[in-house]
């Protein structure tokens, strides 16, 4: 069966099949008569080392695993912002979904990003504190990597914020709206965000917010 697989890919390639025990058969010069003296014992063919054929296994295990999945990943975490104050946070990433396996290592993430190559993924976001509440709309990536050098978790945020000032917010008034970009990076559960927000209703308190905050995954 295997000698049937490499005719039929030679074959393919239009590679000249030669049958075993033959002679390649090479073109004959005019005038010249190819004899054999009877008796003679042809010399055995030795094949070289590009004639010999390749085993392959096809039940060899590969040595990188890559699942590929549309993906939902929910995640809650608590911190201090401001302008919000103490808060809580809820985040949901959409998107594409990839699971690596490679030897000893694992890593499972998540694009949140709308684009095709990204199952048109979304990031979206919800905190509420002390200080105000603020609902985020943006893209993204998270990974869980487990190697032998790292254990943890790893992520990076674009969002657009838009934000609402109640209670006791830090460094403006309450009954604000701000709207601005943010940026969210975190490593190994610890969450950093910097920011600037806008106000946008409202004749009180600042115009401008300069947005930050430290928190921790759950």
């Amino acid at each position: 069966m295997k000698r049937l697989v490499w005719l039929l890919v030679l074959g393919c390639f239009g590679l000249p099949i030669r049958a075993l025990g033959q002679e390649p058969i090479g073109p004959v010069q005019p005038g010249v008569t190819q004899q054999r003296t009877s008796g003679e014992t042809p010399a055995a063919e030795v094949p070289t080392a590009a004639q010999q054929p390749v085993v392959l296994d096809p039940g060899a295990p590969a040595k990188t695993e890559i699942t590929l999945d549309r993906r939902t990943q929910v995640g809650a975490g608590i911190g201090f912002s401001g302008p919000l104050g103490a808060v809580g946070s809820l985040r949901v990433l959409h998107g594409l979904g990839a699971d690596v396996r490679d030897e000893s290592t694992r890593v499972k993430a998540v694009c949140a990003i709308p684009m095709p190559h990204c199952a048109q993924g979304f990031l979206l976001q919800a905190d509420a504190g002390s200080g105000g509440g603020k609902l985020s709309l943006g893209l993204g990536a998270r990974a869980r990597v487990d190697d032998e050098d790292f254990h943890g978790t790893a992520g990076v945020a674009l969002r657009l914020a838009l934000a609402r000032t109640w209670g006791h917010p830090i460094g403006t008034e309450p009954g604000l709206t701000y709207l601005g970009p943010e940026l969210d990076l975190s490593v190994i559960r610890i969450n950093l965000t910097l920011g600037v927000l806008f106000r946008v209703s409202g004749d009180r308190g600042s115009s401008a917010l300069f947005s930050w905050g430290l928190g921790f995954g759950l």
